[in-house]
């Protein structure tokens, strides 16, 4: 009887011996798949990809219809991951996240049939929570941002109340399962006090933890150099943040990268190959998510308004740079609505809608668009972006 099964057995594993006896493909990355942070695969961590979207207001249109369009965008994209921002221009109380978390409830069917989950920015660096005391923000360095006052003490009071009501109104309606990540805010540190990014990151976290235990936390910072811009041969804030926070990722952004010495607004090449890549006393590794990557419409001496094609190219570049490091598990899109619907937060210099001659994000591929006959660079961009992580 064995002689008999032995031909049958031999037809069964036949693929798998003529697989065996093929020569391996060569992979689409100089990348090869690793564990990151534990039971982490390389491909997949940003809920089963490695793309994801920053949508500024993505959720906050009036009707809800417009943020189910850019879940069926963000499905198109290859996107496991939307990024939002919880606050916004219109809002008027703490009591506008409950209006937020009861957003995301409605959203949540949407979410699961489209397999999209969000991280949700419980601030915006640019707009703080309505009722934030007068001395928490301000402008500092060329742009809108919060304080020492703030991260001193002050986060405790509107702030605290507007993420409670977030949290606890998605918990309450059974949502949970559609948030990758909360993330304490948007590009957030302390330059006039750096190591007090550190005690703000921990109370926070102890904070969120008493009202949800299990979703991960990411700090949403910027890099090294933004953490402590006063020393900038010196990561230790970074380091710490990387190796003690209560974190389960470390956060990168950055745009405008040429090269080591010409870096835009962060050098995160300085955290990819001097940071996350030393052991951590405790042996910790965290998947390191470079959540906003990207290019300015034009940059002086480089590219102007209208070369797309050399703002493609760097584009990427930057990309490549990137992929390079394999402790990178993801990579954001800025600026990633849906083409077809109005953008609550139009960004016209950077993102996916500053590309098309008219910086209307014009050009794009996506099926639903009236002008997707006569895709333009936008088009090109989204095809490399949603093949990540192969090498463009």
């Amino acid at each position: 009887m064995a002689r008999c099964r032995r031909p049958a057995l031999l037809l069964l594993l036949l693929p798998f011996l003529l697989e065996l006896a093929e020569p391996a493909p060569a992979r689409a990355t100089p990348i090869q798949p690793s564990l990151v942070g534990g039971p982490v695969e390389y491909q997949g961590y940003l809920n089963g990809q490695f793309l994801l979207l920053n949508m500024h207001g993505g959720l906050l249109h009036p009707d809800i219809e417009p943020a189910r369009e850019n879940v069926r965008y963000a499905a198109w994209m290859n996107a496991g991951v939307i990024r939002i921002f919880a606050t916004d221009s219109t809002q008027h109380s703490i009591e506008d996240g409950a209006w937020l978390g009861d957003r995301i409830a409605d959203l949540a069917p949407s979410l699961r049939e489209h397999r999209v989950k969000l991280i949700v920015a419980l601030v915006n660096n640019h707009q703080e929570v309505p009722g934030e005391r007068p001395e928490s923000t301000g402008l500092k360095d060329g742009y809108w941002q919060h304080l020492l006052p703030f991260y001193a003490d002050n986060w405790r009071g509107a702030y605290l109340a507007f993420s409670r009501r977030v949290i606890r109104t998605v918990l309450d309606r059974g949502a949970r399962d559609v948030i990758f990540a909360w993330e304490l805010g948007n590009e957030l540190h302390t330059q006039d006090d750096p190591p007090q990014i550190l005690r703000f990151v921990a109370d926070m976290a102890a904070e969120i933890r008493r009202l949800d235990p299990e979703t991960p936390l990411f700090p949403g910072t910027m890099g090294a150099h933004h953490l402590d811009p006063r020393s900038p041969n010196d990561l230790t804030v970074a380091r710490r943040l990387y190796c003690e926070a209560p974190i389960q990722a470390y956060t990168l952004h950055g745009y405008d990268w040429l090269d080591v010495d010409r870096w835009g607004d962060m050098p995160i090449h300085w955290d990819l190959s001097f940071l996350v890549n030393r052991p951590c006393p405790s042996g910790r590794r965290l998947p390191v998510i470079v959540e906003e990557l990207g290019t300015s419409r034009e940059l002086p001496n480089v590219w102007g308004a209208d070369d797309e094609d050399r703002r493609f190219e760097q584009e990427l570049r930057q990309l490549r740079m990137v992929l390079a490091y394999d402790r990178v598990v993801g990579i954001g899109v800025w600026s990633g609505e849906s083409p077809i619907v109005p953008r609550r937060r139009f960004d016209n210099r950077r993102g996916l809608s500053s590309y098309g001659a008219a910086r209307d994000g014009s050009g794009s591929c996506y099926p639903s668009v009236a002008d997707s006959a006569s895709p333009g660079v936008r088009c090109r961009l989204e095809n490399v972006l949603r093949n990540l992580p192969a090498l463009p």
